[in-house]
């Protein structure tokens, strides 16, 4: 029997538009419109030793899922009973220096940020590598803005928050190095309810 249905032609433009640019307020990712949190994080001198000297202040808009809660039969290290399990994609990142005169500047409505979907790294100085520590702001960042002010969004979570893992599933290479482009660098960790955020840490 003929084949009586026609096949549709695809229809390629001959300048297609980029993803991001048919999302109003995109930065070079089609979540960063839909962007909940920022973190911020801190390098340490030597990789995964939280003690060692820190170096730098790493801030990350993210877009977050939250996704279990710990019991006391499920904690481990850096996962502890009462956190929430919180995982998504980095937006777009900054690297900022370790001291500032404005603890929440990382908190500012006009951030300066310098990459897009992962995080700053440098082959000098290397990157935030896990486990890493340091705070979470979870609410409407279109409420931030100057002076930096936490409490910008009055139902905003603000407090601890600890990275366990960077780029799951796949790495940085390999289709890593496809997906990471597109809609951001995977980022899971646990929000810590029963710390305080500490903005002196900044």
């Amino acid at each position: 029997m003929p084949n009586i249905w026609p096949s549709p032609a695809l229809q390629v433009p001959s300048n297609p538009v980029p993803l991001q640019a048919t999302i109003p307020g995109a930065s070079g990712n089609p979540l960063s419109p839909y962007a909940n949190a920022r973190l911020l994080q801190f390098q340490n001198l030597i990789p995964g030793d939280l003690d060692s000297p820190r170096l730098w202040r790493h801030v990350f808009e993210c877009f977050l899922r939250r996704g279990n809660y710990i019991t006391a039969k499920e904690n481990s290290p850096g996962v502890d009973t009462g956190d929430f399990t919180y995982s998504g994609f980095i937006c777009r990142a900054s690297r900022l220096p370790l001291q500032s005169a404005d603890p929440l500047d990382w908190l500012s409505g006009s951030l300066p940020w310098q990459q897009d979907n992962v995080r700053v790294a440098t082959s000098a100085e290397g990157t935030v590598q896990v486990p890493c520590q340091g705070l979470i702001w979870l609410g409407d960042l279109s409420r931030l803005s100057d002076p930096p002010d936490s409490e910008a969004d009055p139902r905003r979570i603000y407090t601890a928050f600890e990275v366990i893992e960077f780029g799951a599933y796949y790495g940085s290479g390999g289709i890593g190095a496809i997906t990471q482009p597109l809609v951001g660098e995977r980022i899971y960790g646990t929000m810590k309810l029963h710390q305080l955020p500490d903005a002196s840490a900044a």
